[in-house]
């Protein structure tokens, strides 16, 4: 094994492929680990071919994103053309597959997305990968992508690696249009490439016979052949992503999903949305449910009207006109009882003949007389003398009320 290239010390080997063996090592210079591919000998023999992959190690250098591995370096160091790379601690799509089976539903939208923007990064700049596969995706401890060896695999595939042992991987995620070799090939490829990974986790194994040694076949099957659904492999996957599925796997490339963009809004409809969320991971397995229909939820009611307050009215307090009425009636006819009691009393009693309410008490009341009186001289007229002022100023009589005056006159004459 190889010790130490320049300033990398070898640490040890981690990956060996068509595409030649990986090791990790230490950059004694920068104090970080690396990655560093030694290109298999039998590529490195045309001279063509080192040009070109040098531009192409370029191209891939200039591929910064956080879902693609970082090319550090490209160099010769004697006989060996060595590429340093970014290096990711954890393990390819691929182990994990294979020693956990069909993914989560959440899990499988989470990966695809991420590597849907990668391959997109990619293809805006006109760099098609063509060797999308599980295992050339990595995956750090936090489920992050990372892709590797973008714009090398047309390279190889020029060169005619493509038997098993010899070519950078298997030909089951290749396109048809790859297969037969066709010249314009675009972008599309690398969607089917796609198509192809996403069948393998979610139902744990790749959508063709895997009991064959032959190539041809396999070829065959790629272009002529139907993949089967899924769910024929594992039932619970949702309808969905089924649906897909099998739009990014059209064999005729102008019905396929036409670009990464495109998957991506697709993948990431509402039922995506929701598998991103956790809310429609179908893997677990459960019983399965009966048709009857949930209950359907009544919505609260809206809450009740407040009637706008009236104004208040201020209210006069009126009294019972039953009640002044009785004290008027009953103050009335005590006031008349009152009356008649007092004059049926005054009539019913001997006057005081020296009170002072006297009405004949005065000065101007008291009667004298010129001569005495004769039955010959007496003229009612004469008799009203005006009285002059007497000290005692009353009469010897009083006359109770109700006598006329000539009575009165005639009284007084009569007792002078």
């Amino acid at each position: 094994m190889i010790e130490q290239i320049r300033d990398y010390k070898i640490i040890k080997k981690i990956g060996e492929g068509g595409m030649g063996t990986v090791y990790l090592a230490s950059d004694t210079m920068l104090e970080r680990n690396v990655a560093i591919k030694v290109l298999n000998p039998l590529l490195t023999k045309d001279s063509q071919f080192t040009d070109r992959f040098r531009h192409e190690a370029k191209v891939q250098a200039s591929l910064i994103h956080p879902n693609i591995v970082t090319l550090y370096n490209y160099f010769r160091e004697g006989d060996n053309y060595c590429m340093v790379m970014e290096y990711v601690e954890g393990d390819t799509l691929k182990q994990l597959i294979t020693n956990t089976g069909p993914l989560p539903e959440q899990k499988v939208v989470w990966l695809l997305n991420q590597i849907l923007e990668a391959v997109g990064f990619a293809h805006k700049k006109g760099i098609i990968h063509r060797d999308i596969k599980p295992s050339n995706i990595l995956l750090t401890g936090d489920n992050t992508v990372k892709i590797l060896d973008f714009g090398i695999a047309k390279i190889l595939q020029d060169k005619g690696l493509t038997k098993t042992g010899t070519k950078m991987g298997t030909i089951y995620y290749m396109s048809p249009e790859q297969i037969k070799a066709v010249k314009d090939i675009d972008h599309r490829t690398d969607i089917y490439s796609i198509g192809v990974t996403l069948y393998e986790m979610l139902s744990g194994r790749i959508p063709f016979n895997v009991d064959t040694d032959s190539d041809f076949e396999i070829m065959n099957e790629i272009v002529k052949g139907e993949i089967k659904d899924p769910r024929e492999y594992y039932p619970h996957i949702s309808d969905w992503l089924v649906d897909v599925l099998f739009a990014s796997v059209q064999k005729d490339r102008t019905k396929r999903i036409q670009s990464s963009d495109e998957f991506t809004k697709r993948l990431l409809s509402k039922e995506g949305k929701a598998a991103v969320m956790g809310t429609a991971d179908k893997t677990i397995i459960e019983e399965p449910k009966s048709e009857i229909k949930e209950p359907q939820k009544t919505p609260p009611p809206p809450p009740p009207v407040q009637p706008k307050p009236k104004p208040v009215e201020i209210k006069k307090t009126v009294k019972p006109r039953s009640s002044n009425k009785k004290i008027f009636l009953f103050g009335g006819i005590g006031l008349i009882a009152a009356v008649i009691i007092y004059f049926v009393a005054a009539s019913n009693s001997d006057p005081d003949p020296y009170g002072p309410d006297d009405p004949f008490t005065g000065e101007d009341s008291i009667l004298k007389y010129d001569e005495p009186y004769t039955s010959n001289n007496y003229n009612i007229e004469s008799v009203l003398i005006p009285a002059t002022p007497q000290p005692e100023g009353r009469t010897k009589q009083r006359y109770g009320p109700g006598i006329p005056a000539q009575a009165q006159l005639t009284y007084a004459a009569y007792y002078k």
